[in-house]
Parts: structure tokens; sequence; C-alpha cells
């Protein structure tokens, strides 16, 4: 639209005047104004022209129609031979052709210059009936250096947020599945099982086991086997928060709740699993309050938030565990029973892993593998001795003994001397007799006494300090017994 060819000009508004509107609420109609289309069309270029922002009319074959002055300094061309030509000589990759398909405005969207200048631009479909017969472009700011500068800080803010929700989702997810837990005894693969057909369900599942039996591998599991594998894992140590603290962070809290809460309230863990998998790890430690409040959560699917007037609702699904006698605290008054069977309608039991020696080889490989010691191994004496320990730490005890013996071995093969005194001590403690024949318990007692405190003087050097820390005893104690057995 320019001064130099007024017909073209001319017959473009009359086309907008007859039969066009933008959309949602624009509507152009020369009626409404006195004097002729000349003057119309001047007073509609004075305004195009001085605006702070760029327009570009394209008609339904993506042609420019027109285009303004700003637009034209912008893409460093002469306004008026723009005319004519196919909007994506200057927009190679410009959505006004998909815009004319779907009628639809695209508000606020970045797009791209053959310069690589980035802007921020409207698309508006101008409608004739239900047809879609132009669009206009709009640039949304007043130059290119304010948009290329507010681009950089949308683009830095955008490398952000995704990096802060690539740590979250790491956080809010499950790491583990079944194939992650290793093992083949029938007691592990019996539990894998039992686990598996529990996910596939939405109820609450109980999982026992002692301390570093691998309950949080069974809980990631069941998690990433349900229908909620793609919502959040929230995990909490249910021992490691203290108990006034606990409430607050399961059930959250609002604004001034108590002192030294955050201004803006805090989101609790069983909202932020919603859709997701709560796992409630040391359930046992949870107070009474707290239980009271879990179970009618449970049955209500509502959390009220500490300081709170309203309810919230929420969709999640349980998994607890506990290394504790849930029974036996229930006897006094530790547990709640109606939260107990609750929790116990699908449990499972982990077996330790002095219940599962055959798979310790298993698993020390696979402790190997993680570590930079490319071709290091432990002895079959070592294993043995492994093997034979009962591994009252399980697991999490056996992989610290992995590593602490492959920091002190200097060759590439790992044997009984870089294990850790109390697996040398019980050395001996699981082997069979030679003999069928039963003796009887105090020769035997005396000869696995006599046994172990040798192998426990070998051991130390012959240093009777360091053997009596070793077997937990007292030096008179450990003298009275050298002396006993003559050595």
């Amino acid at each position: 639209m320019s001064s130099v060819d007024n017909s073209r000009t001319s017959s473009d508004i009359n086309f907008c005047r007859s039969s066009l509107q933008f959309q949602p609420a624009i509507e152009l109609k020369a009626g409404g104004l006195n004097g002729s289309m000349k003057d119309f069309a001047s007073v509609l270029e004075l305004i195009m022209e001085n605006v702070y922002s760029g327009i570009i009319l394209c008609d339904s074959d993506s042609r420019i129609l027109y285009m303004n002055r700003f637009y034209g300094e912008l893409l460093g061309t002469d306004k008026n031979e723009a005319v004519g030509r196919h909007i994506k000589k200057y927009f190679p990759s410009s959505r006004i052709p998909s815009v004319l398909e779907s009628g639809k405005m695209e508000i606020g969207q970045r797009c791209s210059l053959r310069s690589n200048v980035a802007l921020l631009v409207n698309r508006i479909p101008i409608k004739s009936g239900d047809e879609t017969v132009g669009v206009v472009l709009q640039t949304i700011f007043k130059n290119h250096t304010e948009i290329n500068e507010l681009m950089e800080r949308l683009n830095l803010l955008e490398r952000e947020l995704k990096y802060y929700k690539r740590g979250l989702d790491s956080l809010l997810s499950a790491t583990y599945s079944f194939e992650s837990i290793l093992g083949n005894t029938r007691l592990l693969v019996e539990a894998k099982k039992m686990a598996a057909k529990y996910a596939k369900t939405d109820a609450s599942v109980l999982v026992l086991g002692a301390t570093g039996s691998g309950k949080e591998l069974f809980a990631h599991a069941i998690h990433k086997a349900s229908w909620r594998r793609n919502g959040s894992f929230v995990c909490v140590n249910c021992a490691a928060i203290p108990r006034e603290l606990l409430e607050s962070e399961l059930f959250g809290y609002e604004t001034g709740a108590f002192t030294g809460a955050r201004p803006k309230g805090k989101a609790g863990k069983i909202e932020l699993s919603h859709g997701g998998t709560l796992f409630l790890d040391e359930i046992g430690d949870l107070p009474l309050s707290a239980q009271a409040k879990l179970l009618r959560v449970l049955e209500t699917k509502k959390i009220e938030k500490l300081g709170g007037l309203k309810t919230v609702k929420v969709d999640f699904r349980l998994v607890a565990a506990t290394n504790r006698d849930l029974r036996e605290m229930i006897s006094r008054k530790e547990f709640r029973d109606d939260l107990f069977y609750r929790l116990n309608t699908m449990s499972v039991v982990i077996p330790s892993l002095s219940e599962r020696p055959d798979d310790i080889p298993e698993l020390v490989e696979h402790f190997l593998s993680s570590i930079e010691r490319p071709g290091i191994r432990f002895s079959e004496d070592a294993l043995k001795i492994m093997q034979a320990y009962p591994w009252p730490g399980n697991i999490r005890e056996l992989k610290n003994v992995v590593l602490r013996a492959v920091s002190l071995a200097e060759g590439k093969v790992i044997g009984p001397e870089h294990l850790p005194p109390e697996l040398i001590c019980f050395k001996g403690t699981f082997e069979r007799p030679r003999s069928e024949k039963i003796k009887p318990f105090s020769r035997e007692m005396d000869r696995y006494e006599k046994e172990l405190l040798s192998q426990a003087i070998k051991f130390s050097g012959g240093n009777m300090a360091r053997t009596a820390r070793v077997l937990g005893l007292s030096r008179s104690t450990l003298y009275e017994k050298c002396k006993k057995h003559n050595l």
C-alpha cells in the first residue's frame, strides 16, 4: 500500500471493505467513514506506516498484498517490491499457509528471518464467511534490537526451565525395574513375581525386609511396572525426617501455618505424587498422629494442608516399606491396626542376603562392573568366605565390602586378606563337619573357639590389642582364652 500505486491500494482496500473481517473482533468496513475510498486508504496507510509494529497482509495464495515501512526496514527490502511476492521469500519456514488452511490464530509465536533475526509475531486469519481468504502477520515489538534482547532472555529462561525440569524429573521418577533386581534364588524370584502381580493393581503395597535388603528397589520396580509409570515417583524416608516436621513434609502447609514456614506455603509429598506413586520408606517410624491423617487420605483421596481451610483432591498409589515388626508395634500401641490392615492387603517379603548366598557372586560381579578397575576379580576363597558370612547389613553391606576390597587390592585378584576382619573371623561357621559322627557340644564349641582365636591372631599379625578389638573381647578375656587353648 503506497502512494506510488493507488490503483492497487484502492482495489485492495475495497476488497477488504466488501467482504473481510479480522478475527476475533476486528472488522473493516468503509461505510462508516465519511469521504471517498481514497481518503480512507490514505488514513489507513498513515496508521500502518507509523505504528511501532511490522504488518504484512497476505492473500489466500500466501502472496504479499501489503507490507508497511517497519517490515521493509526489518527485512532490508523495498516494501513496494515485496508486494506480489510469496511470503516464503522472506520467511522460508513461514506458517501463513498453515494458518490459511486451519483458519486458527497463532498469537505470540516465534519465527526467524533468513538473517537469523528472531521475532515474536501474531498470525491473524481474515475470514469471509467460513472461508479464510487472507492472513495478517504482525510483529509484537517496535524494533528488532528489543526483540533480540527479549528472545535472548526467553531462550535463557527456557534453557534454565529445561534444566530444572530434568532435575525435578530425575528426583520424581523411578530408576529401577524388576530386571534391575539381581539374583535367581527361589525366595527372591517368588518375591519378584508377587510384586509384579501387585504392580498391575492400584492397591497399596507393603514391602517387608531387613535394612539393606533392597526394599526401595522393589518400590521403584512396582511403580515402573504399573499403569502410573509416567507419573511422579515420590520417596519419603520417614526415619530421616524429624518427627515434628514429618506432617508438614507429607501434607504441606499454607502461608503462615507456623513460625519459619515459607511465605508462599509448600506442597506436600502426597500432593507431589498426584497421578503417580508415593513411597513411604520405614513407615514404622511414622508418628501416630500422621498415621491417622494418612489413613484418612487413603480413604477419602483428599488432603488438608497444615493451616489450610480447604481440601485438595489427590490420586496416588501408596507403596510402604519397613524393617520393623508392625504386629508387635500394634501390640505396644505404636502403630495403628486399621492402617496396618489397609497396607497388609498386599505384602511382599524380601529375603535377606543370608537367605540367598548363591546370589552373592552375581552381585559382586555387578558391583565390580561399576568400578573403573577392568579385569579385577575376587578369588574363589574370598567368595566362599563371603558366601558363608551372614551379612547383617545385607546388600548394602556387601557393596561396601566390595568397594573396600577393591581399594585395598593392588593386583587384579582380591583375596581373603583384602576382606574385613569380621568376615575372616567368621570363616568356617557354615562348613559341614568332616565326620558324620555327632560330637559333644562342649568339645565342638571349644574347637570352634580355638579356630576362631587362631584366625583372628593370624589376621592381626600377632597384635593382641587388635585381635581383642576384632573379636570384641577385653584383653584380659582374650589372654585367658589363649591360655586355655595353649595359643
